[in-house]
């Protein structure tokens, strides 16, 4: 589809990649109003993993692109190194699929989705470049010996049946197929060509990838993924492979699962654990009970909570026991209540704690209002069977939720540093490689 050259962009000072296609279409009548469509809409496309088209334009006869320049590898020169392990190359495939998700969400097709299209940076971030070229390039007229109405525009054993029966009439599920074969490749180091073993025959990998796999390598669309966020989804939800990848990579992944039981649209159980590769930010749990990093939900338990019942490091709540406790009743650490607040350091209407600022406060340090050690008033309030019955339940909700907390919080760090440390060890005792 062109010629791909590493040039300079002056005026800023940059590395850049300036694709120039192939001269002969630009001969074609119309191919220019099909470039200007086509490619501005290329152009709109952004994404962290998709190469990002910079400017565009015509030169004389030959038209380009001007796009960012990618420092790495692609994944076929990965796969030919031998450096990529079955357990690593499945954490890029959830990379690749929010890179299709977006895509087809623009309404574009990549139609060609191959290891050589699949870029690798420096930092082991994923870059998918070429997104719609082939349907411009298959624009042009059967005399640009380019292609004709019925070629299929692709490369062979990526190719999903449809593009062979009916090239002018495929969708975003031809890149899904693709993937499907890349993700066998990176896992056996060959294709699926013919009557192929299953992965798991082929590799040390889960048996429940034999499944997703020929979803994915389906014929028939219909009995196809039928968005790219359902490989990731599942890919990421079948226990067993975050034990599988090395300890960074599984950092990075975490994990996450979602019951399919749902209340009011929210699942009954959701926990996501670690941070997006993408974006680095912490996975969000969402459900009637959530947990993980950052749980919103009717019982939130977690680093960051926000739920009716909140418990974590931080937790905003109804009731919330937390380190730090933002609540109708808090109690932690430091504890902010709109009623109640008991902890360390303890603010609300009613105030309990060593530090103590309320409307009624007690401890030893205490400002209010009505302050108990020094106000009848104030005793007699916090002496009050109810008040301190009251008292006594958050209390115990508190003895109960912490050990939850430190289970759900600091448990998997652990195990990831002492997972990490084991890492260490086998690589000293086996030696480099």
């Amino acid at each position: 589809m062109g010629a791909v050259y590493k040039a300079r962009q002056r005026g800023l000072d940059r590395l850049v990649a300036l694709k120039v296609l192939p001269p002969e279409i630009s001969q074609e009548p119309g191919f220019a109003e099909r470039f200007a469509r086509e490619a501005r809409a290329l152009a709109r496309l952004s994404h962290p993993n998709i190469v990002t088209v910079i400017d565009l334009g015509q030169s004389g006869p030959l038209y380009y692109f001007l796009m960012e320049f990618v420092d790495g590898v692609n994944l076929r020169q990965m796969l030919q190194s031998g450096h990529l392990s079955p357990r690593d190359a499945l954490a890029l495939v959830p990379q690749i699929c929010e890179a299709l998700e977006y895509a087809h969400g623009e309404g574009i097709i990549h139609r060609d989705i191959k290891p050589e299209n699949i870029l690798l940076d420096g930092k082991g971030r994923i870059k998918v470049a070429d997104f719609g070229l082939s349907k411009l390039v298959a624009a042009a007229a059967p005399s640009a010996q380019l292609t004709q109405s019925n070629l299929v525009m692709g490369t062979l054993h990526y190719i999903a049946p449809e593009q062979f029966e009916r090239p002018q009439a495929v969708d975003h599920r031809v890149d899904l197929y693709a993937l499907g074969v890349i993700i066998y490749e990176m896992l056996t180091g060959e294709l699926p060509l013919g009557r192929f073993e299953l992965p798991s025959r082929k590799a040390a990998v889960d048996p429940r990838l034999d499944e997703l796999v020929l979803r994915a390598l389906e014929r028939n669309p219909a009995r196809r993924y039928q968005h790219a966020g359902e490989i990731r989804m599942e890919l990421e939800g079948i226990a067993g492979i975050a034990s599988k990848l090395s300890p960074e990579v599984s950092r990075k992944l975490g994990f996450e699962y979602r019951s399919k039981a749902a209340l009011f649209g929210w699942p009954l159980l959701h926990v996501a654990t670690g941070v997006e590769p993408l974006t680095g930010r912490k996975r969000s749990a969402r459900g009637i009970i959530a947990l993980g990093s950052a749980p919103v939900g009717v019982f939130a338990f977690g680093d960051f909570a926000v739920g009716v019942i909140a418990c974590g490091i931080v937790g905003c709540g109804l009731i919330s026991v937390s380190v730090i406790a933002v609540g109708v009743v808090a109690m932690g650490s430091v504890a902010i209540g709109l009623g109640m607040g008991m902890g360390v350091a303890a603010i609300g209407a009613v105030a309990a704690g060593s530090v103590a600022l309320g409307y009624y406060s007690s401890g030893p340090i205490a400002w209010g209002v009505h302050v108990a050690s020094h106000d009848p008033s104030a005793q007699a309030f916090f002496d009050n069977p109810k008040t301190h019955s009251l008292m006594q339940e958050v209390s115990l909700a508190c003895i109960i939720a912490m050990p939850v907390f430190i289970a759900i919080g600091l448990v998997p760090k652990l195990m990831a540093v002492f997972a990490e440390r084991r890492s260490r060890k086998a690589r000293t005792k086996t030696g480099p490689g």
